[in-house]
Order: C-alpha cells, then structure tokens, then sequence
C-alpha cells in the first residue's frame, strides 16, 4: 500500500490530474468488492456464523434420519407436537376427501349412469384397498397424510392381492425409512442412486425405487436379510413438499420447531418437578438447640412409633422454648410460567401452521372478529396442503383404479385407452369448517349468490358437502314428511329480525316465531 501512495505522490509531482483520477479509482474498486447485503456480511454480531449451503439431497440425506425419530418422540411424549399432528390431518384429509365421478355426455351434462357405476366400483374396491386388508382407502388417505406430516414424505406402492377380490388392485403403504441406497447398482450409467431413489442424472426424472424388505419377510430366511427390492416408478406413488429444484426426499414441516418443542418439554417437566418438590415441604421448625436436645422429647405417635410431622385440622399447639414454625411458601410456577410457555408455542405454532388457539386449546382471549380472522388464515394455509395432496396422493391412485377396473371388466367404459380423460373426470371433496356465525353468514351467502357473485355449489363445498347430495336428502326429508302427514312451509321475515333477533324479541324466546326458518307443519293426514 505504501507503494501505491508512493507512486501516486510521484504521479501527482508531475500530473495531479492524474492523482486524483487514481485516488478516485481505487475508492470506488474498494466500495464495489465490499458491497453486499446486510444479512451476508461478516461482523462482531454474527461471529462465526458461516452456515454450510449444501446440495438439497446431502443436508436431507444427513438429517433426515435423526429427524423422523426426534418428530416421533415428541409426537409420542409432547402432547402439542401430538395435537398438531392430529389437526393437520383431522382439517387436511378428515374421515376422507370424499370422491365423486363427473363423467359428462356428449352434451356436457353430468352422465347420471356411467357417475353411479364408477363410484360404485370405486366405493366397493375401497374397503379392499389395503393389500393387508386392515385400513378402508380412506383410512389409508389419512395415515399417508400423517406420514407426509411426521416423516415429511408418504410412500406406497401398487401391487395385486394374493387372494381374490373384487378388483384385481391394491396398494402397500411404506415408512420412509426402508428407502435406502445400500447394496444395489443403477440399471445404466447414467442413473444414481440416492437415498433409495434412482434417478437420471441428465433429467432428474426418478427411476425406480429402492426398498429393503419388510422384517417378516426374513424371519424364515435369514441368508437374505438385508437385501433391497428394486420398485419400477410407475408402481410407486412417493411425494413431499418440494422446497428447493432436484429434491429427491422430503423432511418434516415440523423440523424448524424440533429445537423449541423439545426445550419447552423439558423446561416444563423441570417446572412441574419442582412445583412438586416444594409442595412437599409444609413447614419448618427453627430451635436454638444446636445439640439436638429436644429431639428425644419429640412426640411421637403411639401407634406408629415416629415423630409427628403432619398437621391436623383445628389443632393448638404449645412450643418449647424458643421453638419456632415457619410455613414453607411455594412460589412455583412463577407468574412469568404462562406467557413464557404461550411464546415457544406461538413459534411452534408458526412452525407447523397450526393456529395458537387450535394447538393450545387456549380461547380465553377471541372474539368474534378474533375467530373469523383465524379461521380465513387457517383456511387459506390448508388450501394448497389439500390440493397436493390430492394431485399426488387420491388422482394417481384413481387413475391406476379405472385402468384395473376397465382391464378386469368391471367397468365398460369404450375408448378408455384411447382417451382416458373423460371417463377421469372428477372432484375430491375435502372436510370443510362449520360457520361461527350461521345467521351472519347465512345473509352473507344469499346475498352473493343473488347478485352473482358466487354459487350455491362453492358454499356447500366450503361446509365439506356436495349440493346434489343436500339437495337429495332435503327433497328425501320433504318425502318423508309428506308421508307422515306434515308440510314445509317458507316463513318470510323481516330484515331487522334476521339480523337481530334477540332484540326483536326483546331478548326473550318468542315460541311464536321461528325467526325465518323454514318450518313443518301438521296437515293431519296420515
């Protein structure tokens, strides 16, 4: 550096123009090699932090085995790990998305014959659709759900059953875990093997999957144990939230509250442990009898032989000398136990995208505007977690159930082969959410749908039910009070009694008033 300067001084004897042309330069080289963003800068504050950015596949690889057992054991012992486990799945998937055939004929309506012998066979082959004959299809749909939560990845594969049924399809579920690379080749030069999936390198395109058998398998042949199966892709179905191009595995979404989940667990043993130790003590007696004198003039009880160290009710008692009781305190927890607990759940919360009221089971403090609020966001956070999991998880195995039904001759659907996707046409109706509000959002509904604004079939389906189907049972409940001498009637009312009630009435139940409902009434015939 003192060189420069040197010659720079030497420049500028003769040119001093040119100094500062110089001197100008090197500044403005110096800014641009030191310009950077803030969060990627070195100082006293970030210390050593200098995270490894990896490949995707190596840090999943690395982690992800220690990560499924860490979600697991606190799904197991920590119960809000536990619950929110339990309402991704419950608000994700429910007891089923539901399947319904929309199959149209040639004029673009609804083909009502070709529907009801599609679902049909679909509903039939559903109770058969474990291979081991233990789980309904739709319970299957809620355990791979469960997986893709705690494993961060569900995997099954495509099999046929070993004994007759129905249709001549079935599936095998599988834990993440038995994926693996050990012990087999790639079919071709071009193909890698990693984390069990095959894949080609020039495309990214899987390949073939690699399982080591199920334990069973070797109880009868230990010579094999430990070999791998070697899957074709297009019997296995594997999916996982895909954060980053070319990942091959997925990793739990709970992952970033691990840390948290495990230290609020513990700090809340270590609460409840020392909550429990200070109960113990009652009180203290204090004497100036540094000998123990007095303790062989202690009173002891006459039936157990020991010295008396409970208190009984109404009791007066005389002290020796100097003796003094003092009553234990017991300060735990502290008054700062709950709002430091609500914070790690607030972050675990955030982590797994389960609202604080819902994983806590703690109301205390919605409202209304509150309930709404978090409800919408809830909603809207579960919208893109059910389409995926319906796009890989409930089409591809419909689409292989059609293929086996039309081969087997369950279904005479023509030109299937040829053009399959007519016949594919479908809706998988997941679990909705019950209004808080019925009246409110009643008047809401009718109110959007009267200027167009939205449609009676985009309602229901936000209950979790299809319209046809209400409509059904609505003209079956009409039917049936016919029969037994009873009649709907619509009862009109007025504005100001369909958005309050209670004032209307003068907050008292009017028996006379069904408040806009529709009602029944007798027409005594039988």
């Amino acid at each position: 550096m003192k060189f420069v300067e040197a010659l720079d001084s030497a420049i500028g004897f003769f040119s001093p123009h040119h100094e500062l042309k110089r001197h100008f330069a090197r500044e403005q080289l110096t800014r641009s090699r030191n310009a950077q963003y803030a969060a990627a800068k070195t100082t006293r504050l970030t210390g050593a932090w200098s995270p490894i950015n990896s490949n995707v596949n190596a840090i999943i690889g690395a982690s992800s085995s220690t990560v499924r057992a860490r979600v697991r054991q606190l799904v197991r012992d920590f119960p809000y790990f536990a619950r929110a486990i339990n309402i991704l799945t419950d608000y994700v998937v429910g007891p089923g998305i539901m399947f319904q055939s929309r199959v149209q004929d040639e004029e673009g309506r609804h083909n009502k014959r070709l529907i009801q012998q599609i679902e049909d066979a679909f509903n039939f082959w559903a109770d058969e659709a474990d291979v081991a004959r233990k789980l309904h299809f739709y319970e299957m749909m809620r355990l791979a759900k469960r997986q893709d939560v705690e494993s961060g990845e569900f995997l099954l594969v495509k099999t046929t059953p070993r004994r007759a049924s129905y249709i001549p399809f079935a599936l095998q579920i599988y834990e993440a875990d038995w994926l693996t690379a050990l012990g087999d080749q790639p079919a071709n030069p071009v193909n890698k093997i990693e984390q069990g999936i095959e894949y080609d390198m020039r495309t990214g395109e899987v390949i073939a999957y690699h399982l080591t058998a199920p334990d069973f398998f070797y109880l009868t042949d230990l010579k094999n144990w430990g070999q791998t199966k070697r899957i074709p892709a297009e019997l296995v179905i594997h999916n996982f939230e895909t954060l980053r191009p070319g990942q091959l595995r997925g990793i739990s979404p709970c992952t970033p509250a691990v840390l948290v989940a495990n230290d609020l667990n513990s700090y809340m043993d270590a609460e409840i442990d020392a909550a429990k130790m200070a109960a113990k003590y009652l009180a203290f007696i204090k004497t100036p009898d540094p000998y123990s004198r007095q303790m062989a003039t202690v009173e002891t009880d006459s039936a157990t032989n020991k010295k008396v160290e409970e208190m009984e009710n109404a009791i007066l008692e005389y002290l020796r000398p100097g003796e003094d009781v003092q009553l234990a305190s017991n300060p735990r927890p502290g008054g700062n136990f709950p709002p430091f607990v609500k914070l790690l759940l607030c972050m675990v919360s955030v982590t797994t995208g389960v609202p604080y009221e819902l994983l806590s089971g703690d109301y205390t403090d919605m409202n209304f505007s509150t309930s709404k609020t978090v409800r919408k966001d809830f909603s809207q956070q579960l919208r893109p977690i059910t389409i995926r999991h319906i796009r890989h998880f409930a089409y591809p195995i419909f689409r292989a159930f059609m293929e086996a039904a039309v081969l087997s001759g369950k279904l005479d659907l023509p030109g299937f082969f040829s053009n399959p996707y007519p016949y594919l046409r479908c809706d998988w109706q997941p679990p909705g959410m019950e209004s808080i509000d019925a009246l409110r959002d009643t008047k809401s509904d009718i109110e959007e749908i009267n200027r167009g604004l939205r449609s009676p079939q985009e309602i229901v389906k936000s209950r979790g039910r299809d319209l046809e189907e209400v409509y059904k049972e609505i003209a079956a409940a009409k039917e049936i009070a016919e029969e037994l001498g009873l009649k709907f009637e619509d009862i009109k009312t007025s504005t100001a009694l369909a958005n309050n009630p209670a004032a209307v009435t003068g907050g008292k139940k009017d028996e006379k008033r069904d408040f806009g409902l529709p009602r029944v009434i007798h027409t005594g015939k039988r």
